[in-house]
């Protein structure tokens, strides 16, 4: 039988190697996300915006590896795997017909959005197996805010993590900081799309 001991914060009986108490729902252990690169949402804002959204791709696959050791189940790794390669295969594409056949150039947008979409949802799927394995907490995230901000949710969702474990973080309010924030990532998505539009007109 393992040792017990009592809830420094409500005194209940827990074991001494628990992560949360029952009753009162304490974490003994800070959550976190190992190893994860550009988690604070305002520097990689910063450097998405100067590289015209190219880093947005080149984040997933600099922490190809660290989301990959939060995988749960190997169904979860195959499908995060495949879709690195769709996104690898669709940037080569993009590159190629960038300077190559111009006109093309939305098509391969589209799917890049597409596939970072599908790419957030997958890790946060991941993220909120992981949580519940080894904090015992669900952690809710927004279905539509993956839609309209993917990458960016995705960001803002890992940069205030430790947050939701500990506060069962799940409703929004506007009129937070977050929500400023989410209205500046609305502006810099309709700049990048007319960027794009403008690209594809010099070209054509």
């Amino acid at each position: 039988m393992s040792e017990e001991i009592s809830c420094p914060f409500c005194g209940n009986i827990i074991a001494k190697d628990a992560l949360r108490c029952e009753k009162c729902g304490s974490l003994f252990k800070e959550p976190e996300l190992p190893d994860i690169k550009f988690n604070e949402l305002g520097p990689f804002l910063a450097i998405d915006v100067l590289t015209l959204g190219f880093f947005s791709t080149i984040w997933f696959f600099i922490n190809g590896k660290a989301v990959n050791n939060l995988v749960q189940g190997v169904k979860d790794k195959l499908k995060l795997h495949w879709l690195f390669v769709l996104l690898a295969l669709n940037g080569g594409f993009y590159l190629f017909f960038f300077y190559k056949h111009p006109t093309y150039l939305m098509l391969f947008a589209v799917l890049q959005c597409i596939l970072y979409i599908a790419l957030t949802y997958r890790v946060l799927r991941i993220i909120q197996k992981y949580t519940e394995a080894v904090y015992d907490v669900v952690v809710e995230y927004n279905p539509y805010y993956i839609v309209l901000f993917n990458i960016f949710y995705l960001v803002h969702f890992i940069d205030t993590y430790k947050n939701r474990v500990q506060n069962l973080h799940v409703h929004f309010d506007w009129k937070s900081p977050q929500g400023l924030v989410l209205i500046l990532l609305i502006l810099i998505i309709i700049f990048i799309l007319r960027f794009y539009n403008e690209m594809y007109l010099l070209f054509h």
